[in-house]
């Protein structure tokens, strides 16, 4: 039997889940498995599942998020099937050797179940390392790869980004993650990495069609078509570090930061990658754009299962983390983070180390989203009472 372990707020209850019940099965433990389990069939209500989807849609929530890259979509395990996730992931990007924009038929279902059902965001991780890559070619794309001339890069980025979204679109993706890394990346031909100018740009495109930018009503769009509503913007990799984000970018438009804290424990090394992405965030925050609280909302600090899953690295260290330095430039900052996550997620599903809450599935997942989610109600709750 599940512990309840969370205490679930009365508008959560009224939006048809029992008060202290039921919703604990997406704070905690839900997951499809078994290779007996009909991915079509499930022994949850309708009220159950439109209580969760309304959960999710909670100002504020922290985020649980995953890179899935072992992705069918036909066999009823959670390896395989975003369908066998716990119910609370939020957002699963499309991470991996597979087609991105060419989904199968399998993976189209399997997608469109946890959209609309489980109100799960899917997004898909691109490099988008050169201007072209991953999308038809157009004849606009091929600029010099130094060029600084915004004359001559502007109409092609613009082009590739407007790509991008058709092919997230088409493709019925909720949204883009730019996996941007000029410095650990490795690749020497990554021009829209390591070109300050072009990579400046094209997270400029970028906003006009992912994000809060996308449909700014006070915003100039040119003659860009409309932008879908409510398509999310991510971008990860070297944020506050290594490459770092450009002070310049138009950053405040993007709604997740996410850090690959890969192996990150010690609160001092959260600390420090917390601080660089609110340095690299400092303009806008010194213009009256966004806070050093909003900043730390948008950040998901993840951990890499490729390397880590045997042990769960820092998985329920970084679920548990609380941005409040004691001394510094941002010393009185008290601001939980803005979600957790797994690189290559797969890796932690059935490892065989016993059950956590009942269930042996996505050993350490469950238990960061445990702490998750418990910490933000803890803190709701003291807020409301105060």
């Amino acid at each position: 039997m599940k512990r309840k372990i969370l205490k679930i707020s009365l508008s959560f209850a009224l939006a048809g889940c029992a008060f202290l019940t039921g919703c604990s099965d997406w704070t905690e433990v839900a997951s499809i498995g078994f290779n007996d389990v009909d991915l079509n069939a499930s022994n949850k209500t309708d009220e159950y599942y439109a209580a969760l989807r309304e959960w999710k849609n909670t100002p504020g929530l922290p985020q649980t998020f995953v890179w899935f890259d072992n992705w069918s979509g036909v066999s009823p395990t959670g390896e395989n099937s975003l369908r066998g996730l716990p119910d609370s992931v939020t957002i699963a990007s499309n991470w991996g050797g597979h087609p991105k924009f060419d989904l199968s038929p399998e993976r189209k279902a399997d997608m469109k179940y946890v959209q609309e059902v489980k109100g799960t965001k899917v997004v898909v991780t691109l490099f988008s390392a050169r201007i072209g890559d991953d999308v038809p070619h157009q004849d606009v794309f091929d600029v010099p790869a130094n060029s600084y001339d915004l004359n001559l890069i502007r109409p092609a980025i613009r082009a590739y980004a407007e790509a991008i979204y058709d092919q997230v679109v088409a493709s019925g993706y909720d949204g883009f993650d730019w996996d941007y890394e000029p410095m650990g990346g490795g690749d020497a031909t990554a021009y829209l990495w390591r070109n300050t100018v072009q990579r400046t740009l094209f997270v400029e495109e970028l906003s006009y069609w992912f994000g809060k930018g996308a449909t700014d009503p006070t915003r100039d769009r040119g003659d860009r078509k409309p932008a879908k509503p409510g398509l999310l913007f991510l971008i990860d990799g070297e944020i506050g570090i290594g490459g770092r984000m450009g002070k310049d970018w138009l950053s405040y438009y993007v709604d997740y930061f996410v850090l690959q804290a890969y192996g990150s424990t010690l609160p001092s090394g959260l600390n420090f990658r917390v601080s660089g992405v609110i340095t690299d965030m400092s303009n806008w925050i010194t213009a009256g754009i966004i806070t050093k609280e909003e900043v730390v909302s948008r950040i998901i600090l993840t951990e890499n299962f490729e390397s880590y899953a045997g042990t769960g690295g820092g998985i329920l260290i970084q679920s548990k983390f609380i941005y409040n330095p004691t001394s510094g430039a941002d010393e009185g900052v008290n601001q939980q983070i803005g979600g957790f996550g797994i690189y290559r997620v797969g890796f932690d599903y059935n490892q065989g180390k016993g059950d956590y809450n009942g269930s042996p599935e996505y050993y350490y997942l469950r238990q960061g989203i445990t702490n998750i989610y418990q910490i933000y109600n803890e803190r709701k709750n003291a807020v409301v009472s105060e």
